[in-house]
């Protein structure tokens, strides 16, 4: 069989143009658009950032006039007056409310015996608002003047006529001459706390004296007049008990100086003799 060769560069044919097409790739024309406006956004995200850097600079400085801390919102103030807080701020004309120190804030209002706890917040962008906690007088303390006493044994003010001396406590005992002991304090404003809780109770009770420590309170009662001595533990327990049986008492014991209650389930009559 013969074979028929033809010799290379002899009339040889190309290859079909279709199979041509196949092995060629499209070149494809950059997005002239798409690259726009990726630059445009890089260009517009920068302006931002610099135009931030800016404001923050003439800001921080105390320059933006309209970052001045202008008005002042206070809340829960019933003892203190709007004068008296801005008078403990001591905020300048110029204060920014960006680089303010609230803590320094808090500490300043702290400095008045009143404010138990406050609450401070920006709101931009010139207003600072004050959210006061103010301690309660429970009791009445006599020291070298009559001064009201909280539940936490803080000396708040010098009594004022303002308040009624038939709804607070009279507290004695509170000098070990001639220092003011702060533990006689503290005992002296929760029992008065307690008491206080109780409106049937402070309208009996006149007089607490802290002297003799929490196991040997002394209280002296309106109506019938009358010395009770109670432990803290358990005084407003026994106070409870004692009440309906005190004109009995008075009536059947004329000569009673001292009624103890410090002994569980127990009365004892202390006569004057």
């Amino acid at each position: 069989m013969a074979l028929n060769k033809t010799p290379l560069g002899s009339g040889s044919t190309s290859p079909p143009e279709r199979f041509l097409r196949g092995t060629q790739r499209r070149r494809q024309t950059p997005n002239r658009w798409g690259r726009k406006k990726i630059k445009g956004m890089m260009l517009f995200v920068g302006s931002i950032i610099i135009a931030l850097s800016f404001i923050w600079k003439f800001t921080a400085f105390g320059q933006g006039p309209k970052l001045k801390v202008d008005r002042l919102l206070v809340e829960g103030n019933d003892q203190l007056s709007d004068g008296e807080i801005l008078e403990l701020l001591e905020l300048s004309k110029n204060s920014n409310i960006l680089t303010l120190d609230l803590e320094q804030v808090r500490t300043k209002l702290l400095r008045s015996a009143w404010v138990r706890e406050v609450e401070i917040e920006r709101i931009l962008p010139a207003t600072l608002t004050l959210q006061i906690q103010e301690r309660q007088p429970v009791a009445i303390a006599v020291l070298d003047q009559m001064y009201l006493l909280a539940a936490d044994g803080t000396v708040l003010d010098q009594l004022s006529p303002q308040y009624n001396l038939e709804k607070l406590v009279l507290v004695r005992g509170l000098r070990d001459e001639p220092t003011v002991l702060s533990d006689r304090l503290v005992l002296a404003g929760r029992v008065s706390a307690e008491l206080f809780k109780h409106e049937q109770l402070v309208e009996y009770v006149s007089e607490l004296d802290v002297q003799g420590g929490s196991e040997s309170l002394l209280l002296n009662l309106r109506s019938p007049p009358m010395t009770i001595l109670a432990s803290s533990k358990t005084m407003v327990e026994r106070l409870m008990e004692i009440i309906p049986l005190l004109e009995g008492i008075q009536q059947n014991f004329t000569f009673v100086d001292v009624v103890d209650l410090r002994f569980d389930g127990r009365v004892y009559l202390r006569t004057q003799e």
